[in-house]
């Protein structure tokens, strides 16, 4: 396990140009921009370089040896989730720093204590994007994987644009208050079970897929 990230630090090290001018310019976008758009755009770029070492490994059959050393699907999927985790975590928690510090430049007063539930949904975003992201990387590879996003995305805007015109907006505003009326610890516990059924659910899939490529 301690070798695979290892390995998996040492490909992002390949490419340390590219993660000083995606921080360079997270810290230039929190200090210009209003708003909490870093919170969510340096984690997401993260999430995507460390996604992307599964090319690295799958590249001129690089399953094939990997899996001749002592390590089976179950440690390779573990690591990735281990690895991406981790590395958004880390993420997240810089692209807060970011957010204060830019908002104390710019004069305002920032109370990180009561926007605690917005950081929070953040990373409850992050962490769903990478149970989705890491199978489908896993199963179609860095090309068919992008179309599949593109699809799916493209799917599920087709999905919501017809849920409004069938239920109206009157349906629509009456769910909105539905949910406006949850606790806060009730909304809460709804994400973070969320957010561990797309993780179990995301692992079983990857190491299935995973699986099949190494036989």
């Amino acid at each position: 396990m301690a070798g695979l990230v290892e390995k998996d630090l040492r490909l992002l090290l390949q490419r340390k140009q590219i993660m000083v001018a995606f921080l360079a310019l997270a810290v230039m976008l929190g200090y210009t921009t209003e708003g909490t758009f870093i919170l969510g755009y340096l984690p997401i770029l993260v999430l995507i370089l460390t996604v992307s070492t599964i090319s690295y490994d799958e590249l001129d059959q690089g399953f094939t040896f990997l899996f001749t050393l002592p390590i089976d699907t179950k440690a390779y999927v573990t690591e990735k989730y281990i690895f991406c985790g981790i590395a958004g975590i880390l993420s997240w928690i810089i692209s807060i720093v970011i957010y204060s510090v830019s908002g104390i430049m710019r004069g305002e007063s920032v109370d990180l204590l009561s926007e605690m539930p917005m950081l929070f949904s953040f990373l409850a975003i992050i962490t769903f994007m990478m149970a989705f992201i890491i199978p489908i990387q896993i199963r179609f590879g860095a090309n068919g994987s992008r179309m599949i996003i593109m699809v799916i995305f493209g799917v599920a805007l087709i999905l919501v644009f017809v849920l409004k015109k069938l239920l109206g907006e009157e349906k629509l505003v009456a769910m909105q208050h539905t949910f406006e009326n949850i606790s806060n610890t009730g909304f809460a516990i709804i994400v973070i079970l969320g957010v561990v059924l797309s993780l179990i659910i995301s692992y079983i899939c990857s190491f299935r897929a995973l699986k099949k490529k190494s036989l």
